[in-house]
């Protein structure tokens, strides 16, 4: 399971171009991995 997330981080990072602010790395990282849906309907 720790693999799995291990390698999901990269992608996000590749997929962001670089962020400005760790913290919002850090959101981004949460956001993805947890599960989470931008969209509530």
């Amino acid at each position: 399971m720790s693999e799995g997330l291990n390698s999901r981080i990269p992608k996000i990072k590749r997929m962001a171009c670089g962020f400005r602010n760790i913290e919002r790395f850090k959101t981004a990282i949460y956001f993805h991995c947890g599960g989470l849906d931008l969209y509530l309907c």
